[in-house]
């Protein structure tokens, strides 16, 4: 049998061929490669949350309204605690809240906008009629009443006919709907001692009738931790209405929204304040009223801080600069970029939750 033999010429060809083959798999294999290590940097570095839901509550501790987008202003979104409900208490107007149960059936006070952006309708199931007023709550009369404590502010009265309309659906003792008029009104946000978070500007920041802050964000992964421990306890899940967040995002880890210090939701940049302490208005439930210990006795075994601070959700300070930053509007779906976090906060989180 005669031996095989490749002309000099033509071996020099396929080794050329197979060299260059090998280099062009090896090229493909690396960027591969590259690629896949670059895409787990990226997702290890950056958590892939967006924004899940968002609430405006025009009346405090009245009913939200879930909105698929919203304005951000300086001091909140916009509408958002622009009325208060008061009651005359030893000869002061106060603010009612439905943390004392007289008050409760402010929760079942549910309000529309107007198509055209000029009127709040206001609803319940304790009265045949509903009946609107002005958004802008412009009046000739104005009642010096308080909103947080003992501070007192100027507020527009808007009017007799809502005032029975109230008494009426909420059972509450001659009260008064008042309102934000922008031509006088200013109140400033103050450091909370129990949380001990200094304010990011020294500049006085604005905000609305809203107890701390002019925005409250929440997290999805959160509340079903939560939830998880209360089914464990045989106890019964909450709904997110229990905190009244204006911002609910998902995407990150259960509680790792304490370790944010800035973020970009859409096209608006937020200070990530300080952490939300909770009070007794977790604890009544929104459609039957009834109230219990919980979620503040389960809260208080794993997310209590100094002072006695049980904590769920964060307050956000918007950073509105430039031509036009008062009309950024924040959808459902955008994307909550993190900016930065903060060092003590996150290494809180990643010692108590973080992943082992």
């Amino acid at each position: 049998m005669e031996s095989l033999l490749l002309d000099p010429v033509v071996a020099a060809a396929i080794v050329v061929v197979l060299t260059t083959v090998a280099i062009f798999v090896v090229s493909v294999l690396r960027k591969g490669e590259k690629s896949a290590s670059k895409s787990a940097s990226a997702s290890t570095a950056q958590p892939k949350a967006k924004v899940a839901a968002l609430n405006i509550y025009p009346i405090k501790s009245c009913a939200e309204i879930a909105v698929s987008k919203a304005t951000v202003t300086a001091r909140g979104f916009q509408y958002d605690r622009t009325f208060q409900v008061v009651s005359k208490v030893d000869n002061m107007w106060r603010y009612c809240t439905p943390r004392d149960k007289k008050y409760e059936k402010l929760f079942h006070v549910q309000t529309a906008l107007s198509d055209d952006g000029k009127r709040l309708a206001l609803g319940s199931p304790y009265t045949k009629d509903g009946i609107s007023v002005p958004l802008d709550a412009a009046s000739e009369n104005s009642l010096v009443t308080t909103v947080m404590g003992d501070k007192r502010t100027l507020l527009d009265d808007c009017g007799d006919a809502v005032s029975q309309w109230l008494s009426e659906a909420t059972g509450i003792d001659h009260p008064r709907l008042v309102g934000i008029n922008p031509d006088y009104f200013f109140r400033q946000m103050e450091v909370d001692p129990d949380q001990g978070e200094e304010l990011p500007t020294p500049s006085p920041i604005p905000v609305s009738l809203a107890d701390q802050a002019p925005f409250l964000l929440t997290a999805r992964e959160s509340i079903v931790d939560l939830n998880q421990r209360l089914m464990t306890a045989e106890k019964d899940m909450v709904d997110m209405r229990r905190f009244r967040p204006n911002v609910v995002i998902e995407g990150l880890e259960a509680w790792e929204e304490d370790s944010l210090k800035r973020v970009r939701i859409g096209q608006v940049e937020f200070h990530v304040w300080q952490r939300c302490g909770r009070c007794t208005m977790t604890t009544i439930d929104r459609d039957s009223l009834r109230r219990c210990g919980e979620p503040l006795s389960t809260l208080s075994r794993f997310r209590e801080r100094a002072h006695g601070m049980r904590n769920f959700g964060m307050h956000l300070i918007p950073i509105l600069e430039g031509e036009g930053s008062d009309q950024k509007v924040i959808s459902i779906g955008d994307e909550v970029e993190i900016l930065e976090y903060d060092k003590d906060r996150r290494a809180e989180w990643q010692r108590l939750f973080g992943k082992k």
